[in-house]
């Protein structure tokens, strides 16, 4: 039996749940690149009716939809995802009020959203009223990794440097010594300690970034910083085009921003996460893509009380996006996320299945 959802703008979906396994899936956009979605991901089954919303869940709208907040990075991912979804449950709707990543952690707090989808980490700031309401941290659960370049969804960083500056690689090594402070091999602060020679040997490093309070810091202290406080001299600036902008106007500045942007006066270095690992910017077909040291993910962020059983609407839902079809909605969006790996996918089910 074939069910096929409404077309949405730019995805139409088939999905054919003889025995729950059979699934296809064409794109208006190009194709996904050979390989993008892992084989080895399983297939959702729809054994029966769609795991109903606890009574009274304040996220269910009079009329019946199932009303999500947060990112608005990750509407076209979720407007396929439930479609495909509501094919393989007739009768479930859904709503989607996405008005911004820092909607989604007070929405969740308050259960006026099932979860929260975000283009980026929950910060420390965010946590503190959140615990204080629900008693405990979200669960976090990534469903892909962020995208190579692009100005509506969430992407990977990138290092920039002024493109004057010989520069054209680093490590994550050295990105953490130049940009923060009490490092155990010490700090970077000249770019001769980089190697340059000539006239740059003794020209000071000028870090540029954006603020360490918003999720860019929180991101870069928790995976690749290591709590380790910003230097005293980096530059703050609050967006990825103000950011840009100040590394071209200093050739002896360098700065962290958005992935895969071309803004003239300023070039994109190629990092590795360690000195003899593979150098490389994220590109989107590249052998380490998904590993780029500065890849970040989309993540739903889900409400877990102290002493209760997670929302059982979200586990069935959140078990469909980290299947094959889940994450082939995500492989079929042009120029933007990248799919999770088998592996991947099945440690964030063990999350969902750890809480009882």
């Amino acid at each position: 039996m074939m069910l096929t959802p409404k077309k949405t703008p730019r995805l139409r979906f088939a999905l054919a749940l003889a025995g729950g396994a059979a699934f296809a899936l064409s794109s208006a956009g190009p194709a996904p690149a050979a390989g993008a979605l892992d084989a080895a991901l399983p297939a959702y089954k729809a054994d029966g009716p769609a795991a109903k919303p606890p009574r009274g869940a304040l996220y269910v709208e009079r009329d019946g939809a199932i009303r999500i907040g947060g990112a608005e990075t990750a509407e076209e991912v979720l407007k396929g995802i439930d479609a495909l979804y509501a094919t393989a449950h007739p009768g479930v709707r859904f709503d989607l009020a996405l008005k911004g990543t820092s909607t989604g952690i007070p929405l969740l707090a308050h259960g006026v959203t099932p979860f929260a989808p975000m283009g980026r980490g929950v910060t420390k700031i965010e946590l503190v009223p959140y615990e204080k309401i629900v008693g405990e941290k979200p669960l976090e659960i990534r469903i892909a990794h962020t995208a190579y370049a692009s100005d509506h969804l969430a992407t990977s960083l990138g290092v920039y440097v002024n493109a004057a500056n010989p520069i054209d690689r680093l490590t994550v090594e050295e990105v953490a010594r130049i940009f923060t402070r009490a490092n155990p091999q010490g700090d970077l602060s000249a770019w001769g300690q980089l190697g340059e020679t000539g006239e740059w040997a003794r020209a000071a490093i000028h870090p540029v970034a954006g603020s360490e309070y918003a999720g860019f810091g929180s991101y870069l202290e928790k995976a690749h910083f290591h709590g380790r406080m910003l230097a005293a001299g980096v530059e703050p600036y609050p967006n990825t085009a103000a950011v840009l902008k100040r590394v071209s106007q200093d050739s002896l500045a360098i700065g962290i921003a958005a992935s895969g942007r071309r803004d003239p006066g300023v070039k994109m270095v190629a990092l590795a996460g360690k000195a003899g690992e593979p150098y490389g910017a994220g590109e989107p077909g590249s052998p380490n893509a998904a590993d780029y040291p500065f890849s970040r993910a989309l993540y739903v962020y889900v409400r877990k009380e102290p002493g209760k059983p997670l929302d059982p609407f979200v586990k069935d839902y959140l078990r469909f996006v980290l299947s094959k079809e889940g994450q082939a909605v995500i492989a079929g969006q042009a120029d933007g996320y990248i799919p999770l790996t088998a592996a991947e996918a099945a440690e964030e089910r063990a999350k969902l299945d750890m809480v009882k």
